[in-house]
């Protein structure tokens, strides 16, 4: 029996406001990992958001894949897609229908200013509890009222824990109730390849049967903030202080979009500054399963973000 077991009538049950823990964005894979990790200990409900999510207003109980994943018998996990990160209406509802012990949402909190204004009501019922991180300066005291409205921090990072605590100094906390939790990548699923012969097979096809010197990955979403097509015209720049022989062994992979309508016509960029015999770019807009995800890690010797206003990246955190 895996430790920490609490029979199934005898777990607590968490909502978990959060990105749908079904999807492959940052928030969506992290959230993820902490219920599959947790899922004998407690019982989850996920209030998942996606922009204009296509099976809004549906419940989905995926307790079987949880246990498939897990090798356990009795997970119960229960997704709610939503647009957005939901409403209230939708957080009576389930709170109605589910009778959580405790609710957690996770990213910024200026996200869940609706969730705020409610929280008085949610507390009479159940704590609130705020899985966040904040690691830039200035201290953020802008956040001040929405972090005094939580019972309990769970902070990424030791700076989001500091500046937490520095944004609340007039309204300290008790030690419990802000700790330092870190993500967790699991070391099965991310990790050095060595001598294996079906990752040489894939490596091959991935590449065109070409051999290349020097190979740098970006793997975020094709959105502003992310800065992908900075990332091509710094690959340029780069290649261009090289002899072109060496310029000419060099690979820029860009696991993305080629274009989005919330990013850059990205194919455009490379057509505009790249000679495309000198300053390689090569697009995977494909989703890859985790196996195949941790192929393209291994095939770079580098991974690059340029993204504003992101302390923590979760391609980063796994590369």
């Amino acid at each position: 029996m895996e430790k920490g077991y609490i029979p199934k009538d005898q777990r607590k049950k968490i909502l978990l406001l959060s990105d749908d823990i079904r999807t492959h964005s940052g928030i969506g894979n992290m959230a993820k990992e902490i219920v599959l990790k947790t899922a004998h200990h407690y019982n989850w409900v996920n209030i998942g958001g996606a922009v204009k999510h296509p099976e809004a207003g549906k419940v989905f109980d995926i307790s079987p894949d949880i246990n498939n994943l897990r090798n356990i018998t009795d997970a119960s996990v229960k997704v709610y897609p939503s647009d957005g990160y939901g409403t209230q209406h939708l957080l009576r509802t389930i709170m109605e229908i589910e009778k959580p012990d405790a609710l957690m949402h996770f990213t910024d909190p200026r996200y869940w200013v609706w969730l705020y204004h409610m929280e008085n009501e949610i507390r009479q019922k159940m704590p609130m509890i705020f899985y966040t991180i904040w690691d830039d300066v200035p201290y953020p005291m802008w956040n001040r009222e929405y972090y005094r409205s939580d019972d309990m921090h769970l902070c990424i990072s030791k700076q989001t824990k500091n500046i937490l605590k520095n944004v609340l100094k007039d309204h300290p906390k008790p030690d419990w109730a802000v700790q330092y939790l870190p993500h967790g990548i699991d070391e099965n699923n991310f990790y050095p390849i060595i001598n294996n012969f079906e990752f040489e097979i894939w490596k091959e096809k991935f590449l065109d049967k070409k051999e290349y010197d020097f190979v740098v990955l970006f793997n975020s979403r094709n959105i502003r903030r992310k800065n992908p097509s900075d990332i091509i015209l710094s690959w340029r720049t780069f290649l261009d202080q090289l002899p072109e022989e060496k310029a000419k062994k060099c690979l820029l992979i860009m696991h993305t979009e080629v274009n989005f309508s919330h990013g850059t016509d990205l194919g455009a960029v490379v057509d505009n500054f790249c000679d495309p015999e000198i300053h390689k770019v090569k697009f995977s807009e494909h989703k890859l399963n985790i196996k195949e995800l941790n192929y393209l890690y291994n095939c770079s010797d580098a991974h690059m973000f340029m993204t504003d206003n992101e302390g923590w990246g979760l391609g980063l955190t796994e590369s």
